[in-house]
């Protein structure tokens, strides 16, 4: 962070200790405040999601150039510490997944405050195994937090390189219901996706995830007309279709992973408008669908974090398993 004085720095608000490393090591960040046992003894009796949800809001306030007087940092520091105590033990499935939401993305947006956001993939590699937080009487990195917590029920990415850049941790509070909508809830601020996220919250978690699916839907997927088409379609236009590269990545979970079209047909689901018509009509085709379905390239360019305000109806929604008929 630049201007406005001083503000967060690496050696005042991270640290590598030896009991938290392992291959590559760890940074981890919300080390402010060391916590004995009458302040575990505390923390430990206060609402984990609450403090998640705090944690959030309170990183989502801070400026890019935070002084390091002022007290919202100093809050949102304390916050983060006060994560390390929380009882994860009795939070059923959907705490657990607004926990772990508010969690990630109070990492991202705490690590962009002191680092920055990577630049290149091979940054983002290193980034993303090694910027880590101790939560609840144990440490993930974001990968780890992604990967081996949040999507520890769902399929692993269809990339030549995740093999050996994912880390293969295992944690007991891990999810064990899978929900595709977490595609589209997970955020690093990437130009690929949306930069604003909710503060979730259990009672609302629902609606939440289906307005994050369809603001994320909207921004990145494109239907368009084309001439020359022909097929189920009789004299009716082709239609090309582009869909974000994590349908690509993560195809088994919108289905079987094995057709283009089940990845389609999730997108048209929160899609609203003129493209969802279009859509929806090729689909319905009994004969090969007149549709070109292309998947755009992944952005590296990533961002600071904005809060997204969404209603507080919930539609009660949960889709469970591989995909729509999970």
């Amino acid at each position: 962070a630049t201007g406005g004085g001083p503000s967060l720095s690496l050696q005042q608000f991270g640290f590598r200790p030896s009991i938290f490393t392992r291959k590559g090591g760890r940074l981890v960040l919300n080390g402010r405040r060391l916590l004995f046992q009458p302040e575990l003894a505390a923390a430990s009796r206060l609402d984990a999601c609450e403090c998640a949800a705090r944690a959030l809001r309170l990183a989502l306030a801070l400026d890019e150039a935070e002084p390091l007087s002022s007290p919202r940092l100093v809050a949102f520091l304390d916050a983060a510490s006060s994560l390390k105590a929380v009882r994860l033990d009795g939070l059923d499935e959907e705490q657990k997944l607004a926990f772990f939401l508010n969690v990630y993305h109070t990492m991202i947006q705490h690590a962009y405050s002191l680092l920055g956001p990577p630049s290149s993939l091979l940054k983002a590699i290193s980034f993303f195994n090694t910027i880590a937080y101790q939560v609840g009487g144990d440490v993930f990195t974001l990968a780890e937090l992604e990967h081996n917590v949040l999507r520890a029920p769902s399929c692993r990415p269809k990339s030549f390189f995740s093999k050996w850049v994912l880390p293969k941790s295992s944690y007991s509070f891990a999810l064990t219901t899978a929900d595709y909508r977490l595609n589209f809830a997970l955020s690093c601020g990437s130009a690929s996706g949306l930069a604003t996220v909710p503060v979730y919250q259990p009672t609302l978690l629902g609606a939440q995830l289906d307005a994050v699916a369809s603001a994320f839907l909207a921004r990145t997927v494109a239907v368009s007309c084309r001439s020359g088409g022909g097929g189920g379609g009789g004299g009716d236009a082709a239609v090309a279709l582009t869909l974000p590269k994590l349908f690509q990545w993560y195809a088994r979970d919108f289905g079987s992973g094995k057709h283009a079209m089940e990845g389609a047909a999730v997108a048209m689901e929160f899609l609203r408008g003129p493209e969802r018509e279009l859509l929806r009509s090729r689909l319905a085709q009994e004969q090969k669908p007149d549709l070109e379905i292309r998947y755009a390239p992944f952005s590296f360019a990533c961002s600071r974090l904005i809060e997204l305000e969404v209603g507080r109806e919930s539609s009660g929604r949960r889709i469970s398993g591989g995909g729509p008929g999970g």
